[in-house]
């Protein structure tokens, strides 16, 4: 393995044995530790949601230094002390109003990044996700959802068992009756059960850009989730970032011949999006077509003004707009 896998592999420099939590003994960590890379070293806000005995209530602590760990259960453990920067407080996941007045209290800004290891429970979860997402997760934050695979199993309350051999189709082979070369229209066999079930909602929202792209301009959207991350045992839920549009230098200084400024710009989500310039309050002219991006604009002269605007890929939204102007 190389250093600088190493070097993101948090778990590793930590002594695991010290804590109390299947995610070390089932091996969660390795799936964790290239995800959650980006947030080790700096001052985030995690919530918990399902502590069992606290054990990963300290995990975090200790993985995220600058840190502060909140837990959530509905019954908590009794004789645990949480410690520097760790609060445990009792409560459903699924009662909104509860999870408002945690948030507001102790995230008031958004959590950075929120685990779901409470009921696995597909409805539940549902509940929890949706509200916590849209009302309580940072623009960019991580939302983990944990053991989704319980919708498969036939003993929890809300799973059942996928048996391949009463299925028509096998999920496995393509279907013999379609011809080489040609894209399977038929669907596979679904199995929606629970968690399952559940998750498979969050794979259409991922695809809301193109699920509506044969709607009407007005009823168009881009999902909500920058990126959806499904491995065996953990879901993985990036928010979208902050719709952003940025020149520098400005004001463009003063100099010989035309200046120049990078624009640069992001929507924000999965919808390309359109820059275009107008100078001196004259007709829009594209300038730039993705979703996001840096461009440099090379004719930035003293005697005009140039906005730039950004919009969606409908050019029905402007997102964000920023002027440019040169020093005399």
């Amino acid at each position: 393995m190389s250093q600088e896998v190493l070097v993101t592999m948090r778990s590793r420099q930590l002594a695991l044995d010290a804590y109390d939590s299947d995610k070390v003994r089932i091996g969660y960590l390795d799936i964790y530790d290239p995800v959650l890379a980006p947030w080790v070293d700096k001052k985030i806000k995690l919530l918990e949601l399902g502590v069992h005995k606290g054990g990963s209530l300290q995990l975090w602590r200790d993985y995220f230094p600058r840190g502060t760990i909140v837990g959530i259960d509905i019954e908590p453990p009794k004789d645990f002390m949480p410690g520097e920067r760790i609060q445990v407080l009792q409560g459903s996941q699924a009662d909104t109003v509860f999870l408002s007045e945690v948030a507001n209290k102790v995230a008031p800004e958004g959590f950075d990044i929120i685990i779901d290891d409470a009921s696995h429970i597909g409805a539940l979860t549902k509940t929890t996700f949706w509200y916590l997402f849209e009302n309580h997760l940072k623009l960019g934050g991580l939302y983990a959802i944990e053991d989704w695979g319980t919708g498969y199993l036939e003993d929890f309350p809300d799973g059942k068992r996928f048996d391949i051999a009463n299925l028509s189709v096998s999920p496995i082979q393509p279907l013999a009756s379609e011809p080489a070369g040609k894209s399977i229209k038929v669907p596979f066999p679904c199995h929606s059960y629970g968690m399952v079930g559940f998750i498979k909602e969050l794979v259409d929202e991922q695809g809301a850009a193109t699920i509506t792209m044969q709607y009407p301009a007005a009823k168009r959207r881009a999902s909500k989730f920058e990126g959806v991350l499904i491995t065996q045992h953990i879901v993985f839920i990036t928010k979208v970032r902050p719709t952003s549009l940025t020149a520098s230098p400005n004001p463009v200084p003063f100099g010989n011949g035309r200046g120049q400024t990078r624009i640069s710009w992001n929507t924000g989500n999965t919808d390309i999006g359109e820059v275009y310039v107008s100078i001196d309050g004259g007709k829009e002219l594209l300038f730039a077509k993705k979703r996001e991006g840096s461009k440099v604009a090379k004719w930035i002269d003293t005697s005009s003004t140039y906005e730039f605007r950004l919009y969606n890929s409908a050019h029905t939204e402007l997102l964000a707009k920023v002027v440019v102007s040169r020093t005399t």
